[in-house]
């Protein structure tokens, strides 16, 4: 992993945390799509999880958060690991 990933997934990890970042990324629009939604959904898991939510929900993201990982590691390239 280069430095470039290795922050991303730091800036990621505190998003999905709630911690406050303050960043400006660059990429293809598509990209940039794609990570928004890759942790919106990253986000939506971690809340599901620490609220004990229903198994049924839970697996639903999961499988959401699955697929749109795969369509972020295609567009750029970046083995996504959190």
């Amino acid at each position: 992993m280069n430095q470039k990933e290795i922050m991303l997934h730091k800036i990621a990890a505190k998003y999905i945390i709630n911690e406050d970042v303050d960043i400006e990324l660059s990429g293809n629009y598509a990209e940039i799509k794609c990570l928004k939604q890759l942790l919106e959904v990253s986000r939506s898991l971690k809340e599901s999880l620490d609220n004990n939510d229903d198994f049924n929900k839970i697996i639903a993201i999961m499988r959401e958060k699955k697929a749109i990982t795969k369509k972020f590691e295609n567009l750029s390239g970046i083995t996504w690991r959190l």
